[in-house]
């Protein structure tokens, strides 16, 4: 029984520290439900599996593998997110573990309480990296990390982390133990990890000042847009009014014969400007969906749309926004230059299905289309299709952990977004 403890506490303990750091900084994500089920679950099943891993260098990555794999697990993050999380673990662990063996090493390796010196060392690291690191790092419940920043953090922290304690452990074994050495090593180990989070955390909070800096300009050009389209707006609606009195004038004209049920249609063809307000349980898609079909009323343009905007809830509401302002856009710039005003249509879905919430938008196309990477590369000053916003779309779906596709389809662009809901 001795000896299967000892086997536990030094095979063991570092996937168990790993795991813990982990956790720390998957308090302020957002979470999958039953969180804490999840979260004690997955610690045992990741130690079950560590326990069949064979010592070797290899199994410092399989290890970081696993924890990756946790976080995803545990919380609604994408893959790049969750290896950002675990990258962060990393670091913070073997923090602490270079502190507690240059501590240890200070106090000349009092053997009698090494087990609570770690444990004060540790508790104290993670505390301070908690406040520090993992509450500053994410941003409404995600990192947004790209693969670029993940990767990036991956070769930074793991390279130092993983082949200093790697060299100092064969330095030890061949002989080497002097002292300032060691501590050398621990230092340089600990000023590695400290300054590699210190960097993504000032990385996070410049990519978030950019991204409200892009809203606002956002927000700004857009403000322009909606001051336009009202201006269209009053101006459809006033000449409505017009042909409303004319309509109305001729219905009353005695000693006619009129046609009055033609009329009476035209009147409520005339009328119908006024009824393109949407109801789907969501205000911000309302809003949307209530602005592009006004303007579609005006330009000819049939535009459907179901949806239950119940599903939404979980999004931001910018996000919303710009997810289905983008995409109607692009579908309203693609068939106002169709000759063929029967294909002047454009669908709306939103619906949810197996735990996703789905997001299509269809529209008719005549214009031969260019796939780079999946999106087409077209703008609206070659041909007016799906070149503006399309890369924002996608942005916009990977940072919920999201995929985007694109397609045509029997004469159809189809656009269909995929979000996993929380």
């Amino acid at each position: 029984m001795t000896e299967f403890i000892n086997w536990a506490v030094n095979y063991l303990l570092f996937p168990l520290e790993l795991l813990i750091a982990c956790v720390l900084y998957m308090l302020p994500l957002e979470k999958r439900r039953n969180f804490p089920l999840r979260v004690i679950l997955g610690i045992l099943a990741c130690l079950a599996l560590a326990a069949f891993i064979p010592r070797s260098l290899l199994r410092y990555l399989l290890e970081f593998a696993l924890t990756a794999l946790f976080a995803w697990a545990c919380c609604s993050l994408s893959v790049w997110d969750a290896l950002f999380c675990a990258v962060c673990a990393y670091a913070t662990q073997h923090f602490a573990y270079s502190a507690h063996a240059f501590l240890y090493q200070l106090l000349g390796r009092p053997g009698g309480w090494y087990y609570w010196l770690k444990l004060i060392i540790y508790a104290a690291v993670y505390l301070l990296f908690c406040f520090a690191f993992a509450r500053r790092l994410p941003d409404k419940g995600r990192y947004g990390a790209t693969w670029g920043q993940s990767i990036a953090s991956l070769l930074l922290i793991l390279s130092f982390t993983i082949l200093i304690s790697h060299y100092v452990t064969l330095q030890v074994l061949g002989g080497n133990n002097s002292v300032p050495y060691l501590y050398a090593c621990r230092l340089y180990a600990m000023l590695c990890c400290f300054f590699g989070l210190w960097v993504q955390t000032i990385w996070q909070k410049r990519a978030r000042l950019q991204r409200e800096l892009d809203l606002k300009d956002r927000l700004w050009h857009q403000e322009r847009t909606q001051y336009d389209l009202a201006k269209e707006n009053i101006a459809l609606i006033n000449r409505k009014c017009h042909d409303l009195k004319h309509q109305i004038a001729a219905l009353d004209r005695p000693g006619q014969d009129w046609d009055k049920s033609r009329y009476l249609r035209e009147i409520e063809d005339s009328i119908q400007i006024y009824d393109c307000t949407v109801k789907t349980g969501s205000e911000v898609l309302d809003t949307v969906l209530t602005e592009k079909k006004l303007y579609c009323e005006g330009h000819s343009i049939n535009m459907t749309c179901v949806a239950d905007g119940s599903k939404l809830d979980f999004l931001d509401p910018v996000d919303v926004y710009a997810l289905l302002g983008n995409a109607i856009d692009n579908a309203i710039e693609a068939v106002s230059t169709l000759p063929d005003r029967e294909q002047r249509l454009i669908s709306v879905s939103v619906w949810s299905s197996r735990g996703l919430l789905l997001i299509q938008c269809e529209n008719y196309y005549d214009h031969p289309l260019t796939f780079e990477d999946g999106l087409p590369v077209t703008t609206k000053e070659q041909d007016g299709y799906h070149g503006f916003g399309i890369r924002s779309i996608q942005y916009t779906v990977e940072k919920y952990g999201g995929c985007m596709t694109v397609h045509p389809e029997n004469g159809l662009f189809v656009l269909r977004l995929s979000i996993p809901l929380p």
